[in-house]
């Protein structure tokens, strides 16, 4: 494992997402600084040790909830336990311990998605003698629009359920995935990994809760890379895509790997954690594969594409603005806004102009 930072820089930057940022949205102030003042390294299993112990505590409080029928503070315990037990995977499931904690993120998660509303269908889509696992929510007023969002590297399917709650009060129906080369999804990326999303489509379509002519994408991150293409390959069956801090050609090339190894909006493992999409373990590994992603070389640019919103923060290191700037300039017009700060952006208002811009789009 490459370090770039100091265990105390890493330290501040998870006391700054606490309550902010997935997966420490729901963590708690006084035990996430518990945890914290226990870490001594940030090796793949102390790490998972360390942030297992509070999952833990919560799991067994929800079984006991659970037990005497207090049902929606079981609810509440179980996702405690799902932040906790989610933040011990971070970023990727490295070693045996984060492996085991991946595990239970699932099924902390699942445990309190019984009591949702409104309720979660854990929906198993076949795809080429696998499946694509997929958590589908729809409001009560049918047919529903729908909004398919999927997160990045490290912020995997469990994470985006902040997402999936605010697009529901919008009305809006929201599948959520993991993307090529995490979670469940049974592709590592390659040029040819946007075929999960497409078979996903597939399914979407047919379900008669489901709006089919509105429709859209939201991918964040890395995740915004794959909503790009998939406003391409799909321009026909979307009414909407976002890419939110997702890269398309220059960022794939080794000069850019290089340079932005280091970005400090990562905790840490981020070459790594971008090695593993591909199944790969290291920078030489990842450098030899990251090329043949870019959209510009796979020509894709110029032909059709769905609405697509492309926003970021200006000050980003971990994706280079040129891409979007690239974006803006071929091809059909786009919509774009830049606001202050690094990787995704810093302001509050980012996530509220994704809301309104998919209002516009999807009527």
């Amino acid at each position: 494992m490459a370090v770039y930072r100091t265990l105390e820089d890493i330290k501040n930057d998870v006391r700054s997402r606490v309550g902010h940022r997935a997966p420490f949205i729901l963590a708690d102030t006084e035990e996430v600084e518990q945890v914290l003042a226990s870490l001594t390294n940030v090796e793949a299993d102390s790490w998972a040790e360390a942030w297992s112990r509070p999952g833990l505590r919560w799991e067994k409080a929800a079984r006991e909830k659970e037990e005497s029928g207090e049902l929606q503070q079981a609810k509440q315990a179980y996702l405690k336990a799902y932040t906790y037990y989610g933040i011990a995977r971070h970023p990727f499931p490295s070693s045996p311990g984060k492996k085991e904690a991946y595990r239970k993120t699932i099924e902390m998660y699942l445990a309190a998605a019984r009591y949702l509303d409104p309720p979660l269908e854990r929906v198993r889509v076949p795809f080429d003698g696998k499946e694509i696992v997929g958590y589908l929510r729809l409001p009560s007023k049918k047919p529903a629009p729908l909004i398919i969002h999927w997160g990045g590297i490290d912020n995997w399917k469990e994470e985006r359920h902040s997402f999936a709650e605010a697009f529901l009060r919008e009305g809006w129906g929201c599948f959520v995935m993991d993307s090529p080369g995490t979670g469940e999804c049974p592709l590592l990326a390659s040029p040819e990994a946007h075929a999960v999303y497409s078979a996903a489509l597939d399914y979407l379509l047919v379900r008669k809760e489901i709006d089919p002519r509105r429709i859209a994408v939201v991918g964040a991150s890395f995740g915004g890379y794959w909503s790009t293409k998939v406003a391409h390959v799909e321009h026909a069956r979307l009414c909407a895509a976002v890419n939110w801090g997702g890269g398309i050609h220059y960022f794939f090339q080794p000069e850019w790997q290089e340079k932005s190894k280091d970005a400090p909006s990562y905790l840490f493992d981020l070459i790594e954690a971008r090695a593993n999409l591909f199944g790969k373990k290291n920078f030489q590994e990842l450098v030899e594969v990251m090329p043949a992603l870019s959209l510009k070389t796979q020509g894709w640019l110029d032909k059709p594409c769905a609405p697509l919103l492309l926003i970021n923060g200006k000050e980003d290191r971990q994706v280079p603005i040129e891409d979007f700037y690239l974006l803006l300039e071929t091809g059909e017009p786009k919509s774009a806004r830049f606001f202050p700060g690094g990787h995704m952006g810093s302001s509050p208002e980012i996530f509220p102009t994704i809301i309104k811009w998919l209002h516009r789009q999807m009527g």
